[in-house]
């Protein structure tokens, strides 16, 4: 009898067999990974250049197939949500940006809000949508404000991309079932020529690249579902780390006394989330898209703050 040699065996396709799920979070860690690093390091940038379209369909691929009922109906987030989502971090966090630099009355302002908020406040989903969009535009080039357009455009494409599914959710279960499978065939398989790639060119830094480019928690089997620790008075504590999809759910309790705040941070230390607070002895049933983060392949990173005077211990469970 003739066998594989394992060496030759694709990890990323057989790990995601069955696991549609599994194959969008290693995908998402992936194609941020290669876009973020391809500035540091340029050989990853044609890796990115292929591997950014397969990412793109797999994720309207998944995000179809669960528009016409195939998944379970909380495995994605509604427009509405993701809207909800998008007009709260241009309220709370870009708008006292704008306004530190561009009074109201400012010509400036005006500029970029020749309507005000109205277009984000009126109208049909489709034209709320749109002033996303028309928001990158007016920021146009301006340096100081750079990082808002950035977040803009991607909300607006995210925007975009999730109302075609949504619109387009006619398609059959079937037709969609062959689809998402093309689409999580095509992105493993490129994920394991991107392996090959990286042992040609980083070969002596191969272990350190590796879990930079590649989600290995996820790829391995029988990943950890359940943590437990403690937290001192007044501390911070990171949880764990783990790449969510917007529609995951993570089961909290904290045994002690007082309240706490809960981030998915991009760092160990961050607190740049919206927080969740929990409360004392009661178990809370948290959805990811709560924290109202964007890039789930960068805020990986669960952390406490306790608000409390005593010593508590915690467990944490991902649904």
């Amino acid at each position: 009898m003739i066998y594989n040699w394992k060496y030759i065996d694709n990890q990323f396709l057989l790990s995601t067999y069955g696991s549609i799920k599994r194959a969008v979070i290693l995908s998402t860690f992936h194609d941020n990974a290669l876009r973020t690093l391809s500035t540091t390091y340029p050989l990853l940038l044609p890796l990115y250049t292929r591997y950014h379209p397969l990412h793109l369909a797999l994720v309207a691929a998944y995000n179809q197939h669960t528009s016409s009922g195939s998944l379970q109906q909380g495995d994605r987030l509604s427009v509405t949500q993701e809207f909800a989502i998008s007009k709260k971090l241009l309220t709370n966090v870009w708008m006292p940006v704008i306004l530190g630099l561009h009074p109201k009355d400012s010509p400036r302002y005006k500029a970029i809000f020749p309507g005000g908020l109205s277009p984000f406040n009126t109208g049909t989903i489709d034209t709320k949508i749109a002033a996303f969009g028309v928001l990158g535009t007016n920021i146009g080039s301006e340096v100081a404000l750079a990082s808002i357009k950035t977040a803009a455009d991607s909300n607006y494409a995210s925007l975009l991309l999730l109302r075609e599914t949504q619109s387009s959710a006619i398609t059959t279960t079937s037709d969609d079932s062959d689809t998402l499978e093309t689409a999580r065939i095509a992105a493993m398989v490129m994920q394991y020529r991107n392996l090959g790639n990286m042992m040609d060119n980083f070969y002596d830094t191969i272990e350190t690249m590796c879990p930079l480019v590649f989600d290995l928690v996820t790829l391995r089997e029988n990943p950890q579902t359940i943590f437990t620790s403690a937290i001192l008075s007044l501390a911070q504590e990171n949880l764990l780390a783990h790449t969510f999809l917007a529609a995951d759910q993570i089961a909290v309790k904290i045994v002690g006394s007082g309240t706490f705040n809960l981030y998915l941070s991009s760092g160990v230390a961050g607190v740049d989330s919206t927080p969740i607070l929990i409360t004392a002895n009661i178990k809370q049933t948290i959805t990811i898209s709560a924290f109202g983060v964007t890039n789930y392949a960068l805020h990986r990173f669960l952390n406490v703050v306790s608000l409390s005077g005593d010593t508590a211990t915690y467990r944490v469970q991902l649904l």
